[in-house]
């Protein structure tokens, strides 16, 4: 249990490490950082990265932002923490950019309490707005026409906290249920340089973010090789507020939290093959006259396949391999009705493997996929990396 624990710190450490040697060059995730709410993050685990984005439907018990059932069944108290870096180049017509970053997309704490009942609490990535514009042009003064550069940076992101508690009703039967707490900040501002270090013009603002909603979810496992889930979240408002401080922008914005529906499932077609599928959908329509100065907002549908094979060891311990792969409609459009561009999707294929030591499990993933098209306005291939450490004590 120690080596296990040793193990488990080194990592944690080391994600750290990497993690706060990449805010020097920080910047979004995706150029629809800058769109509607911003970049839709899922707060899953290098496991299901590995398959693909499946969230829901794994048979085992387990750590899970999406589905509050998913805890139900843990056999000692335990965490999970996962660490995402990822890098993309986007191009729109003349334009090109590209940037990096890294991310804790999922902490997680799980505590059996008795009789079947399991508590757990977590903190998950929701929406990624870090973001930067930086563009060259020129003024005429009194003096002559000088040069000018304009820079508009986006700093910040929406997140979630959850609590909540899963039950199992039977060996086959567990449910669950949440409360989400909506947090984060957004540092918004805009600079004008004029000549050589002259200053301009400057305007800033801060939204401190804020809402509640709630989560429910079942998991049914009616024979040993087949599981199914399901869970439903939403609720409420996310609401922007201006600090005090602000210079610009408006002091209020709410927007509605869309209902969101996973369903998923999976099955050992083999003895050492497991196949696993899931879907949701995001009512994110709900937001688009709020949205609509943007380019609108629409409901979206993802659909996850994966493949996992359990035959391979390291070192004598069990080495699962898996293949995955998804498609994803995105909610917020790049550009606006009046250019002609359709709401972006994305598509990726993925691959990842994991690892037991001891009371420990470390998983790792790849992603490499697409963002946008021609009738998107833009075009952005990605690589996302997931790492994940999941300790059980004893």
């Amino acid at each position: 249990m120690r080596r296990s624990l040793r193990y488990a710190a080194a990592f944690v450490l080391g994600a750290a490490l990497a993690a706060s040697l990449a805010v020097g060059s920080l910047a979004a995730q995706s150029v629809l950082a800058s769109r509607g709410l911003g970049y839709p993050i899922d707060p899953v685990d290098a496991r299901s990265r590995g398959l693909g984005g499946v969230s829901v439907g794994l048979a085992d018990p387990g750590f899970s932002l999406v589905n509050p059932a998913a805890p139900a069944g843990l056999a000692a108290p335990g965490f999970s923490a996962t660490f995402q870096p990822d890098a993309y180049d986007a191009t729109a017509g003349d334009l090109a950019t590209d940037g990096t970053t890294a991310r804790f997309p999922l902490l997680q704490l799980a505590f059996p309490v008795r009789g079947g009942l399991t508590g757990f609490v977590g903190y998950g990535a929701y929406l990624d707005q870090h973001w930067k514009v930086e563009q060259a042009d020129s003024i005429d003064l009194p003096t002559g026409r000088v040069g000018v550069i304009d820079r508009v940076v986006s700093a910040g992101a929406v997140a979630r906290l959850r609590a909540g508690a899963a039950y199992r009703l039977s060996d086959r039967l567990a449910v669950g249920a949440a409360a989400d707490v909506i947090t984060g900040a957004v540092r918004d501002s805009a600079t004008r340089s004029i000549g050589e270090g002259m200053f301009g013009s400057f305007s800033g603002v801060t939204y401190r973010y804020r809402g509640v909603g709630a989560a429910a979810g079942v998991r049914w496992t009616p024979s040993g090789a087949l599981s199914v889930a399901a869970a439903v979240t939403g609720g409420g408002q996310i609401t922007a507020e201006a600090a005090e401080d602000s210079v610009g922008g408006e002091r209020e914005k709410s927007y509605p939290r869309p209902l969101e529906v996973d369903a998923g499932a999976s099955a050992h077609v083999t003895q050492n093959l497991l196949l696993a599928v899931s879907g949701r959908w995001s009512g994110w329509s709900a937001a688009d006259a709020e949205l609509a100065g943007s380019g609108g907002a629409r409901d979206a549908v993802t659909g996850s396949l994966g493949v996992e094979y359990e035959g391979v060891s390291l070192f004598g311990r069990p080495a699962p391999l898996r293949l995955g792969a998804r498609y994803t409609q995105l909610p917020f459009r790049w550009g606006s009705v009046a250019d002609g561009n359709e709401f972006p999707n994305e598509q990726a294929l993925s691959a990842g493997a994991g690892v037991r030591l001891g009371a420990a499990r470390l998983d790792a993933a790849a992603e490499r996929g697409r963002r946008g098209g021609d009738a998107a306005g833009f075009e952005e291939p990605f690589w996302r990396f997931s790492f994940t450490v999941s300790v059980l004590g004893r």
